[in-house]
């Protein structure tokens, strides 16, 4: 795993051993490509029924994706560019719920939810380092209730874990 560098000082991203690219660069060559997108939907469409109100076809899924992806893709670097009164931290909000404030990683372990008109689904998993310091360690859409009810998206709170004790390891996680 490497640590790559989107902002200087406020912005990093995870590159997994075997990938071609950082995680938020993997999610932004992955939720811009159709064909990936209707694969997935496809796959996935008896999920999709979790939005009843409104339903979405795998089509209708896919263009919703691409424009949630370019949107979180886009707040994301503007925020750690912008020395305005928003910052990282205004998007990134706790993974676990108030009542899990015993959680280990209660504090480092962040999400960051899409911004559509309708209710989020893109979600970015980051490790908060410091204020205003993260490193992004994957992203998936959140279709279920509880994340730990898909698969891929319970890896992700494996890849958490697996960044979180490197950031120790290089001691960029300020306690």
């Amino acid at each position: 795993m490497e640590l790559d560098t989107i902002i200087e000082g406020y912005l990093y991203a995870i590159q997994w051993e075997n990938k071609d690219n950082n995680s938020l660069d993997d999610m932004a060559i992955s939720y811009n490509d159709p064909e990936y997108l209707l694969h997935y939907f496809n796959k996935n469409t008896e999920k999709l029924k979790y939005y009843q109100n409104p339903s979405y076809t795998p089509q209708e899924a896919a263009i919703r994706t691409r424009k949630e992806a370019t949107e979180i893709i886009k707040e994301l670097r503007d925020l750690a560019t912008n020395s305005g009164n928003s910052s990282l931290d205004d998007l990134f909000e706790p993974l676990h719920t108030n009542e899990a404030f015993n959680h280990p990683r209660y504090y480092t372990d962040m999400k960051a939810k899409g911004y559509p008109d309708n209710a989020p689904w893109l979600r970015v998993y980051a490790v908060k380092c410091d204020e205003n310091l993260y490193v992004i360690t994957g992203y998936g859409i959140k279709l279920v209730q509880d994340m730990r009810d898909d698969k891929d998206l319970n890896f992700e709170l494996t890849k958490l874990q697996m960044a979180t004790d490197f950031l120790n390891s290089i001691h960029m996680i300020i306690s």
